[in-house]
């Protein structure tokens, strides 16, 4: 669920952009957002992706379960990045759904602004969102940590 609206209730287009990311890394990562991996150190779906992008290790995300055929590093690498992109902390800071489709289209590697780290729910602390917590309006930020009570 996008930060904005799972912390102040804002929903816009920008929720929707955030979830197609979110379901971006399920289907390349066979995993459920919501599932904790124990392989990972207890790591949620978002947590990992973003530790594997920072690396430059996407193909570790894959699904073990497919066929190394069907898909390129670079591909893999594409597609995580524009997930990401799509997933950020502030809803301003995402793609249109126009954006994204214009970037799963485009061949070869992408030419945008790199993500930033994405919000996420903290392993080790269910009620605790990491990441930047900004409103979509624009007039003020925080990296500050929110505790959703």
């Amino acid at each position: 669920m996008a930060p904005e609206y799972a912390i102040h209730g804002q929903l816009s287009e920008k929720v929707d952009t955030y979830s197609f990311g979110v379901v971006v890394l399920e289907i390349i990562s066979g995993r459920k957002s919501r599932e904790v991996n124990n392989d990972t150190d207890g790591e949620y779906l978002l947590e990992r992706a973003w530790k594997l992008h920072e690396k430059d290790k996407h193909l570790e995300l894959v699904d073990e379960t497919l066929d190394t055929k069907d898909y390129t590093a670079e591909k893999v690498k594409n597609n995580v990045e524009i997930a990401l992109m799509c997933t950020q902390s502030s809803a301003a800071s995402r793609p249109s759904m126009s954006e994204v489709v214009v970037l799963l289209r485009s061949k070869g590697s992408l030419e945008h602004t790199p993500p930033t780290k994405p919000s996420y729910v903290d392993s080790d602390n269910k009620n605790k969102v990491c990441g930047d917590t900004s409103t979509s309006t624009g007039s003020s930020t925080s990296n500050a940590t929110t505790y959703i009570i």
